[in-house]
């Protein structure tokens, strides 16, 4: 009995600390959540025009503006009513000085984001002429009288014709036949045929000038195919002729390898010298006049965002992010590549990418930004040489204090050397970690840049450890399929892993750690439950499955061959090892609470496979909340239940935050 007063008094003071980080309210929520303004910069080949997209509550508008008065001359708005209500613009490209193309998405979960459809708009400056060029369901021979030929599939913009100002070059995916390239006039949407490519083609280089070949069929192009297996194979056709198999063939480059660019001179590529998982990455310059590979750059273990060539087709730049965001400059005589390296002397540890220049490279709209502030853009004036400010992506973030991100990376228990991110709440002292596991799994990755979610956790007092485990994309493709076979064991362990040697650093407050995640990291974080019931104390999980066997039946991914292909070379068709890994059969292994969050309209993770498991979970004693939210697919698109969404979040990480605080202390004063 002598000790009851220290353990009330104890109780009380880590009540009063759990409740210091409160959930965020809607007015901060709303900040946090939808932050950009602005993006998409970028300016007319004359440098008369710049075009940006205008973002306001998740509606996209294109205005183009005089740069010399800093007016508005034309805008385009969907996103409000009837039958463009879920349309969004994007994808803005200048053709020439006095047309601009952009295309539109269809909305669909911010956990999908959002989908293609396929049409095609050109915009003039002064905002006369809008027409649409190219449909979801293709584009005829004689676009304004709708007739002749029809091209069906779905088009995207390859080639912006240097040499030829009346054309410009699409690569046609079709759902009746091989993929072709056609050429489009400008003026009028016309499309003729330039040339069919070979079947399960999947990618295109070259074809960059047509007037200097002696017809249009003498055209150099390098094309990429996928087999029913999903192998990738490259073919060369050059001079219009036959298709033949080409390879990189350099003496210590075994691994695999991706075409970046083609011309007449050099083929730019990068590489991987063999298959191991955290193999480096390489920029290759093919000489093809020469028939000799040469290694240019070592990226290193790292994320290639961009490879830039110059006016000759030759190497210029490359953007990669290893433990920070970097440039690698090669071509001095770039005038580009000046302003570059003045941005880069100016903005050390900052994310810099030149976003749009004019032809002659005297004006530049170039981009700063960085995990902690949004970007902010500055134009480069060549001729008085001279910088200036344009516009902030957003004032949203004004007067908030923000964490930065800082690369972590570990070796797993298997040698495998496991990337990611750690962003710190505020202040001083380690506080409790939510693991953010991202969805995908293959393919996407944690990348670096302002992360609202992130900044949100560490707004309400929580410290974030974002892991690219195997099989994650960005680094290569050996390391993502080192993943595969992985889903509920392997990649699991990364994530805890990681998440420990943060505990043995001393970064972490170790007395609360939660697992979240969306979709894929919606199964990752139950699965994790299952898995380390003794290391997490809560899991958040979004938009998630948790039987891989219904995953394979249910899922929109199998209505497609590519995607049943892909289901079985990832995680095969072994029952018994589906049924290991799968949350639902294992909820005896779960110990900590969970919140479970899904939408209504998922086919992604089918809604039915969150009743199943709520229906589960609430045959035993296992802690549940959940909520199911009308209209809404795969991860929330409103923003009202995406405030609703978060807010629960908040209130339950301070549930069983204040929980875990009174368990430790009353463990604490026990032993007084």
């Amino acid at each position: 009995m002598r000790h009851l007063p220290i353990v009330v008094t104890l109780l009380l003071m880590s009540i009063t600390t759990a409740v210091q980080a409160q959930p965020l309210d809607e007015k901060q929520l709303r900040k946090f959540l939808d932050p950009i303004q602005f993006g998409e910069l970028d300016i007319s080949p004359n440098g008369k025009y710049l075009s940006f997209i205008q973002r306001d509550d998740e509606k996209n508008t294109l205005i183009v503006m005089d740069l010399a008065t800093m007016k508005p001359t034309a805008s385009v708005k969907y996103g409000e009513k009837g039958k463009t209500k879920r349309l969004n613009i994007c994808c803005t490209r200048w053709i020439s000085d006095e047309l601009l193309s952009y295309s539109t998405t269809r909305k669909l979960g911010t956990l999908e984001g959002e989908g293609r459809t396929g049409h095609m708009f050109f915009l003039t400056p002064d905002g006369k002429r809008n027409d649409q060029i190219w449909t979801a369901y293709g584009n005829y021979e004689n676009n304004s009288s709708k007739r002749g030929r029809l091209y069906k599939g779905f088009a995207s913009l390859i080639s912006v014709l240097e040499d030829d100002p009346n054309h410009v070059m699409l690569f046609v995916r079709s759902w009746e036949s091989r993929p072709y390239l056609v050429t489009m006039k400008v003026s009028n949407g016309d499309t003729s045929s330039f040339r069919s490519l070979p079947e399960n083609t999947t990618g295109v280089w070259g074809a960059r000038k047509l007037k200097e070949a002696q017809s249009r069929s003498a055209v150099d192009l390098l094309v990429m195919t996928s087999s029913r297996d999903n192998d990738e194979n490259y073919l060369m056709s050059e001079k219009g002729g036959d298709w033949k198999p080409f390879s990189l063939t350099m003496e210590g480059f075994d691994g695999p390898w991706q075409p970046q660019s083609l011309t007449a001179d050099f083929l730019i590529a990068t590489a991987q010298p063999d298959d191991s998982p955290n193999a480096p990455t390489h920029v290759l310059r093919y000489d093809r006049a020469n028939g000799v590979w040469e290694d240019v750059f070592k990226v290193g273990f790292a994320t290639i965002d961009r490879v830039i060539t110059n006016d000759d087709g030759d190497l210029s730049r490359v953007y990669y992010v290893s433990d920070k965001p970097r440039i690698a400059f090669f071509d001095d005589t770039d005038a580009l590549n000046q302003v570059g390296q003045f941005f880069v002397d100016n903005y050390e540890n900052y994310e810099i990418s030149i976003v749009g220049a004019t032809t002659d490279k005297q004006r530049a709209v170039i981009s700063v930004g960085s995990s902690a502030e949004l970007p902010e853009f500055f134009i480069f004036d060549g001729v008085n040489n001279s910088v200036r400010f344009l516009l902030g992506a957003s004032s949203a973030m004004e007067g908030i204090a923000l964490s930065k991100a800082q690369y972590f990376a570990y070796e797993n228990s298997d040698g495998v050397t496991i990337p990611g991110w750690f962003q710190p709440a505020p202040g001083n002292k380690p506080a409790p970690l939510i693991v953010d596991i991202h969805g995908g799994p293959h393919g996407p990755f944690m990348q670096y840049g302002f992360n609202s979610g992130w900044h949100v956790f560490n707004q309400m007092g929580y410290s974030v450890y974002a892991p690219n485990f195997r099989g994650s994309g960005g680094y290569g493709e050996n390391f993502e399929k080192s993943g595969y076979m992985l889903w509920g064991t392997g990649m699991i362990d990364d994530m805890q892993q990681g998440a420990k040697a943060l505990v043995d650093a001393g970064l972490v407050d170790s007395s609360m750690i939660c697992a979240y995640g969306g979709s894929y990291g919606g199964y990752g974080t139950a699965q994790s439950l299952v898995r380390h019931p003794d290391f997490y104390d809560c899991g958040i999980v979004i938009a998630g499955f948790f039987d891989v066997e219904a995953l394979k039946r249910d899922s929109d991914i199998g209505e497609r061959f590519s995607g049943r292909a892909y289901m079985q070379e990832v995680v095969g068709d072994d029952i018994a090892t589906l049924r290991s890994i799968s949350p639902i059969r294992n909820l005896g292994k779960i110990n900590a609470p969970i919140l479970l969050l899904h939408g209504k309209k998922d086919e992604r993770t089918p809604y039915s496979g969150a009743v199943d498991m709520v229906a589960a979970l609430e045959k035993t004693d296992i802690d549940l909340e959940y909520k199911y939210y009308a209209k809404e697919g795969h991860g929330n698109r409103k923003m009202e239940n995406r405030i609703d969404e978060w807010q629960r979040i908040g209130a339950f990480l301070q549930r069983v935050r204040a929980t875990a605080s009174m368990r430790e202390n009353s463990v604490t004063a026990a032993g007084e």
